[in-house]
């Protein structure tokens, strides 16, 4: 079996003759033009015709890219895991791809000794999904989340990709692959979590934003030394964290709470269960390999240089444009109005939740005036002014990609927005809402 390292998440797995792609994002421009790889890739130097399957773990853009996709042959199967919800099916085959779904766990042969499972990283916990879709229940069949793990198993070795996958959600997916493969030879675990936080709030200070961003690395990596302590591979590689921002927004890379793939190395290796488990890491430099057979990489890794990617990001990245630019201005009337539809939905989302409370949604809009929201009646006007509000969370974003979000996912999706970093925020009192960020998943018409 063999690892071969392409983009931040995109890595191709070759065993017994069998070749599968997994989570395809290599175009610059994923999330409405924002990620961009760092080292920038060639995708010229990448053999595409060698691919007999696909493995896509959810519908997020830097693991499922359009632009990528138009470079594989269509008649490359796709695998997916059978979720409750069909947006990624229906997204995949959107693009004249078929798809194999796969049930929860149950193994798919693949070849001769080659067997490929898929896990969703359901956890069923309320308090820890926020019932983001809602519950599962007798009268649902498959996966309600978002995230899914595969595990490829060829008689020799057993590779888990968990993508990134967060610890909380995927510790019972987890604890079960580890059951049913008790002897992992290699894990791709993530070590970072995609959000707006820190780097887009508008009023931290410089203290503020140092704490953030430690805050917001410590979590990306205990969830990746959890991950690796429920498994305890041989082998592992932290990867899916390496993106930057680009265009107007690119000086938010300075402040965005990515760890070296190095010194996320260093930190599990300082931990005694990683270290008792004599797990050993590996990393890679874009179109290199790690056989399991020889145990050798097929070149010496290159630290990624700071100095090099800060150059990179001022002279050439951020003068890249974003999706949205090319939609045409639009004006407060038009913004209210979509803010009035879109309010049905987000009621019935807050009655499903039980979520009626007196908290302020504000939205910058143009002319320096703002729609409000309040949540005991979600009822949206226009605003000059908050500063009397002591509970709010504020959004500021380009009105056309605002508007987009208001015309419902197919066009622009809250959750990606958020991780895009093409916003900027600020909160009172400086909590974190989850129920907040996923009421706001359903303002769209």
């Amino acid at each position: 079996m063999k690892i071969t390292k392409y983009g931040s998440s995109t890595v191709l797995i070759e065993s017994r003759g069998i070749s599968i792609l997994c989570d395809p994002w290599l175009i610059d421009g994923a999330l409405y033009g924002a990620w961009c790889n760092f080292p920038p890739i060639d995708v010229d130097q990448i053999d595409f015709s060698k691919i007999d399957y696909l493995y896509i773990s959810h519908v997020h853009p830097d693991h499922f890219d359009a632009k990528t996709m138009n470079l594989i042959n269509q008649d490359i199967p796709v695998l997916i895991h059978s979720y409750h919800q069909k947006f990624l099916k229906k997204n995949i085959e959107r693009l004249g791809f078929k798809t194999i779904e796969l049930k929860n766990g149950q193994p798919y042969e693949l070849g001769e000794n080659v067997k490929f499972s898929i896990f969703a990283a359901d956890n069923c916990d309320p308090s820890i999904c926020g019932r983001m879709f809602g519950c599962v229940t007798g009268d649902i069949k498959g996966s309600m989340q978002l995230d899914s793990l595969c595990v490829i198993d060829d008689g020799e070795y057993v590779l888990v990709n968990t993508n990134d996958c967060p610890f909380k959600i995927s510790c019972n997916a987890l604890k079960t692959v580890k059951i049913f493969y008790p002897n992992i030879d290699f894990a791709l675990v993530g070590y970072t979590s995609a959000s707006l936080f820190p780097h887009c709030m508008m009023d931290y200070s410089n203290e503020e934003m140092s704490e953030g961003i430690q805050k917001a690395k410590m979590s990306g990596l205990q969830s990746g030394l959890s991950t690796l302590s429920v498994l305890k591979p041989k082998y592992y590689m932290p990867f899916a964290g390496t993106y930057i921002i680009g265009g107007s927004h690119y000086k938010k890379n300075m402040n965005l709470p990515l760890p070296e793939m190095t010194d996320a190395i260093q930190f599990f290796q300082n931990d005694d269960h990683i270290s008792n488990a004599n797990c050993q890491p590996i990393l890679l430099n874009f179109n290199a390999s790690f056989d399991l057979k020889t145990e050798k990489v097929s070149a010496p890794y290159i630290e990624i240089c700071p100095v090099q990617r800060k150059v990179y990001i001022e002279k050439t990245a951020s003068k890249f444009k974003y999706t949205f630019e090319a939609e045409p201005m639009v004006n407060n009337d038009e913004l209210l109005k979509h803010f009035r539809d879109a309010s049905l939905r987000l009621k019935q989302k807050q009655r499903e939740l039980d979520k009626f409370e007196d908290i302020n949604l504000i939205f910058d809009v143009n002319d320096k005036k703002f729609v409000h929201i309040n949540l005991m009646n979600s009822n949206p006007k226009i605003v000059e002014d908050f500063s009397d509000l002591v509970n709010y969370h504020r959004f500021k974003l380009d009105p056309r990609l605002l508007n987009l979000s208001l015309k419902g996912p197919r066009f622009a999706n809250w959750n990606n927005i958020e991780s895009s970093g093409m916003l900027d925020f600020a909160r009172k009192p400086d909590e974190y809402r989850m129920d907040v960020h996923i009421l706001l998943s359903s303002l769209y018409v």
